[in-house]
């Protein structure tokens, strides 16, 4: 197995599965929490939970955020199909990136993930896990 990506080495405290992805995301919140009205960047991972993803700037634990995914999911034909996921989340770890990444690599918890949602980001687990 590989080096980890991170450095983070506290007690794992997630009750369903993440996948590493690279999925686009949209931030938004309060001017105090992001330097624009909302912020564009990519996931690192991502799960029915929450999401992991790296900023430009230092977003402080316990900041509330509004965040928008596009998940790209399968139908039975095989045929992508672009599932938007909106939801509220708030920051529960921030972090250095590293010298060689600079930035900072956030963790959102999901806090009101509604039951369709939800199912999205299963499916979207489900078909992108890989079997160790």
């Amino acid at each position: 197995m590989g080096a980890k990506k991170d450095r983070w080495s506290g007690k794992e405290r997630r009750h369903s599965t993440r996948i590493d992805a690279q999925i686009a995301l949209q931030l938004s919140g309060s001017q105090e929490a992001l330097p624009a009205e909302s912020v564009t960047t990519e996931s690192i991972n991502v799960g029915a939970e929450g999401v992991y993803c790296q900023l430009n700037h230092f977003v402080a634990p316990l900041t509330k955020l509004q965040l928008t995914m596009v998940l790209p999911l399968k139908n039975r034909k095989g045929q992508l199909k672009n599932e938007i996921v909106k939801t509220n989340a708030v920051v529960v770890r921030c972090q250095p990136a590293g010298a060689d990444a600079g930035g900072y690599r956030i963790a959102c918890f999901f806090t009101d993930l509604d039951s369709s949602a939800k199912a999205v980001l299963d499916e979207y687990v489900e078909q992108h896990k890989t079997i160790d």
